[in-house]
């Protein structure tokens, strides 16, 4: 009957049973590990289903390995294909800059070039008054300096950097 159960559920009852053997066992004050292991072995398919399971261990630690193996090398493509990506981009903005072609629309892509916004640049952060600190254990308040130089105030240490053009990509 064990062959037909459930292989996790013939190993319990294999188990129920040869602990069930060893109690006996002990009962009649037998103490010889061999004789017990020889007696488990004889009465159970206990150790059989034991060398599957290691098998299957081994096997899937095999399967471990070997797909840590593939996700690695398949990290290392993803990281040089968003590079490629990347520096074609790049190719495509510089490009229509330098053609001075803010949009263009091609049958893969409608491609536009807008300005971003400039970014605060910190050149020297001791000169900025402390009216752009946190009270408490220093922090830059970054926006409000942003906010305060975008109004058009003169701000020691900081300036804002000429924005770059920005490509955008609309495949829709």
């Amino acid at each position: 009957m064990s062959a037909t159960l459930a292989p996790d559920y013939r190993i319990q009852r294999e188990a129920e049973a040869a602990k069930a053997i060893r109690e006996s066992l002990a009962k009649l004050g037998e103490t010889d590990a061999d004789l017990l292991l020889d007696m488990t072995e004889g009465e159970t398919s206990l150790f059989e289903c034991i060398d599957a399971l290691l098998l299957r261990m081994a096997s899937d630690k095999a399967l471990v390995v070997g797909t840590e193996s593939v996700i690695s090398d398949l990290e290392a493509r993803k990281r040089r294909v968003e590079k490629r990506i990347e520096f074609d981009r790049g190719l495509i903005e510089q490009a229509m800059a330098i053609a001075e072609l803010p949009k263009i629309e091609r049958p893969a892509a409608t491609l536009s070039l807008a300005n971003r916004a400039p970014s605060l640049r910190i050149d020297n952060e001791a000169d900025i008054p402390a009216e752009f600190w946190t009270t408490g254990a220093p922090k830059l308040e970054r926006k409000a300096i942003t906010d305060a130089l975008k109004e058009g105030r003169s701000i020691p240490g900081v300036a804002l950097s000429n924005a770059a053009p920005s490509l955008t990509v609309r495949t829709k």
